[in-house]
């Protein structure tokens, strides 16, 4: 139980050394070891001894018995304080992580923020997502290119960026798990690639297009490496530079952000939503939720299935 909580008269927003003990501090022990930063951990833990400043005033049970009503009345508070709907629902995801920590420990059974939303402002994930077809018609006018590429040197990079395309539609990586694949981490006789996580995603292995396990199997046999990394490239500035020249082929792509959420509502056409998550290593399914609310609801509103507030 938070040390706030114990305390009934007090009516302010509790200091963060009050605090600092108990559940508070196991945890920030527990946003450490998911990988979030300093930054972010601070504000969570801020906004929970918000919340629990809250609940002392109000005189409720320890915090680990709130209820889906009570939370409800906490957000009723902070409409009330006029804050926008994006802060209120920051404040809500450190509630929810405060939950889902609370019943990793073994402490609650039901983590009751877990599908509690603000209903706001109508807000798309993703506009104009590119069909699987699409998809695989920009793959196949990208090989193309090559021949346009008479230096052996330009040729080799685009054979190389050709592989991290294929990488991006079939594995919806991103830039940051780009920089992180090494050269074991592909395994070209089982047919299957290791994507290693980041601070914001987890790791996962995922099944290889016969027509990557071919071009994989061409490069790492072809490529003198200086070290273990696959690509030997700046990530971020050669993802952005496919990008662009995929605006030369399909003018509605905007980034290879909009690449990645097109691959994920793919897939949430095809698989139920846990698989999704571990597919794209989404730490969290509400990451995956909201992708499938769009994908449901036809883009009517994202948050609306999530609560009933007006």
């Amino acid at each position: 139980m938070l040390n706030t909580l114990n305390n009934k008269k007090q009516t302010s927003e509790i200091p963060m050394s009050e605090t600092k003990s108990g559940n508070l501090q196991s945890f920030e022990y527990y946003l450490k070891s998911i990988g979030l930063a300093q930054k972010s951990t601070s504000e969570h833990l801020k906004n929970i001894e918000r919340f629990a400043a809250w609940a002392n005033e109000n005189q409720l049970a320890a915090i680990e018995q709130i209820n889906y009503n009570e939370l409800v009345s906490y957000v009723q508070h902070l409409k009330s304080k006029a804050l926008s709907i994006q802060t209120i629902n920051i404040r809500i995801s450190s509630i929810r992580k405060y939950f889902e920590h609370l019943k990793e420990e073994g402490t609650i059974e039901i983590n009751p923020a877990r599908r509690l939303y603000l209903k706001g402002r109508v807000r798309k994930i993703i506009q104009n997502p590119l069909t699987y077809t699409e998809l695989e018609q920009i793959y196949n006018e990208y090989t193309k290119l090559r021949e346009y590429y008479r230096e052996k040197k330009h040729k080799a990079v685009h054979e190389r960026n050709i592989i991290i395309l294929g990488l991006m539609i079939w594995q919806a990586i991103h830039s940051g798990e780009l920089g992180k694949i090494e050269i074991h981490h592909v395994k070209l006789n089982e047919g299957h690639i290791y994507i290693p996580g980041t601070r914001r995603s987890n790791g996962r292995e995922l099944k290889l297009e016969s027509r990557q396990i071919i071009l994989l199997h061409k490069y790492i046999t072809g490529t003198r490496f200086t070290a273990e990394k696959l690509f030997e490239c700046h990530s971020s500035n050669t993802i952005q530079h496919i990008a662009n020249e995929l605006k030369g082929i399909n003018p509605v792509i905007r980034n290879a952000a909009h690449i990645r959420a097109s691959v994920i509502l793919h897939w949430m056409r095809m698989y139920d939503k846990r698989t999704v998550q571990y597919m794209i290593g989404h730490k969290w399914i509400s990451s995956t939720e909201h992708y499938e609310v769009q994908e449901l609801t036809g883009l009517t509103d994202l948050l609306a299935k999530h609560h009933p507030f007006s």
